[in-house]
């Protein structure tokens, strides 16, 4: 008995001894102890923060032309005058077609793995947003940093589950009445 606890507590140096000298891993084991919805949720507002972009995006951003997204990715799957549906990369190009270059406006991002968030775990995450609204069966849930972008978080609707599924969120500059 006396042999196993040694080598118990052998064990127990070497993996404090690992964690201590490998730089970033407390910083990673944190992250990994944080729930994959949580590190999506996370990567969203990282990415719009950074770059104006959405998840799948990459590496348009609000702002580009829509004609360099057609250069890199091909035409659409689905264009009409304001929206350019790219269904293969889960995302939807809103832009100005009154210029020649159709500058994107939005991001609207509408990944499958949008479906592990719920409400509760981003507003656990993010607090309470700056603006809630349900319309037309969606529930909007949207946040600011008032400089740059905004996020609107789109749920399905919270009147039959107060806790109801991500379906997509868009990525916008902020409103300039806000700066």
């Amino acid at each position: 008995m006396k042999h196993m606890s040694g080598y118990v507590r052998c064990i127990t140096m070497l993996i404090l001894m690992a964690v201590m000298f490998s730089g970033g891993s407390v910083h990673a084991a944190s992250e990994m102890a944080r729930s994959a919805p949580d590190r999506l949720i996370g990567k969203i507002m990282r990415v719009a923060s950074e770059s104006q972009q959405s998840i799948n995006s990459r590496p348009f951003s609000v702002g580009d032309s829509l004609k360099k997204a057609e250069k890199s990715w091909g035409k659409p799957e689905d264009l009409s005058t304001v929206a350019a549906n790219y269904w293969s990369h889960h995302v939807r190009f809103l832009y100005d077609g009154s210029t020649s270059r159709k500058t994107i406006t939005a991001i609207d991002d509408f990944s499958p793995q949008l479906q592990t968030i719920h409400l509760v775990e981003v507003k656990n995450l993010l607090g309470e947003p700056d603006r809630a609204k349900e319309q037309e069966g969606m529930y909007y849930v949207t946040y600011t940093d008032n400089e740059n972008y905004k996020i609107i978080f789109v749920f399905e609707s919270a009147w039959n589950n107060p806790n109801p599924i991500l379906n997509m969120y868009t990525v916008e500059p902020a409103d300039e009445s806000s700066k």
